[in-house]
């Protein structure tokens, strides 16, 4: 948890420098807003043990995400993306008999990311494959009758994450376009949980 004073200090100087030097990106820079849904994934084994809740992917498990992003050099970009998925959330708690581990079957996970994305040409528009490391927070109200009182409430747990996924561009116009996108979260917290998303929504060029 040391890192993330740092990581936060990071991710923001890049976003800063990105918007400062938008101008000498013409033409290159790129805004964007999906919606979708999402899945927690849970191992067999966890499952078995009654660890975690069973999530088929849900639209109302919702999805929201901006980003902006600039060109680096021909069919590379770099993004930034803000996100929030809403979804199954787990959090682990101290009691005198050891670590126990309480699942809600909602909560929220935000998260900002820093994502390197290579687009390839094809006749509808593109095709791009992305990777990166963000940070994320997942939070949710604790109402577990075997959690101490004094730990029940609203709570939270942040740390790093790594998400890489697929994408396509449609373009509608010379400045806009339908994007499509599925993404693969994985988030280092006390039980390590990964996330499918998909999404669409739409870009605009600048």
């Amino acid at each position: 948890m040391r890192i993330m004073p740092r990581m936060i200090r990071i991710t923001f100087a890049v976003a800063f420098a990105l918007l400062i030097s938008a101008p000498a990106f013409a033409q290159t820079s790129e805004f964007g807003i999906l919606i979708g849904g999402s899945k927690r994934l849970v191992s067999h084994t966890d499952e078995a043990a009654g660890l975690g809740i069973s999530d088929n992917f849900k639209f109302n498990n919702s999805v929201r995400e901006i980003y902006y992003s600039v060109a680096l050099e021909p069919g590379t970009r770099f993004r930034i993306k803000a996100g929030q998925i809403e979804a199954p959330v787990a959090f682990q708690f101290a009691t005198a008999d050891g670590n126990l581990r309480s699942d809600l079957p909602k909560g929220k996970v935000e998260h900002i990311d820093g994502l390197v994305d290579y687009r390839f040409s094809e006749a509808f528009g593109s095709t791009g494959i992305f990777a990166g490391v963000g940070l994320y927070r997942q939070s949710g109200d604790i109402t577990d009758t075997r959690v101490p009182l004094a730990q029940r409430g609203h709570q939270e747990e942040t740390n790093y994450g790594l998400s890489g996924g697929i994408n396509g561009d449609f373009p509608m116009s010379r400045r806009s376009g339908v994007i499509v996108e599925a993404t693969y979260h994985w988030l280092n917290y006390h039980y390590r949980p990964r996330y499918v998303t998909l999404t669409a929504g739409l870009r605009f060029s600048f």
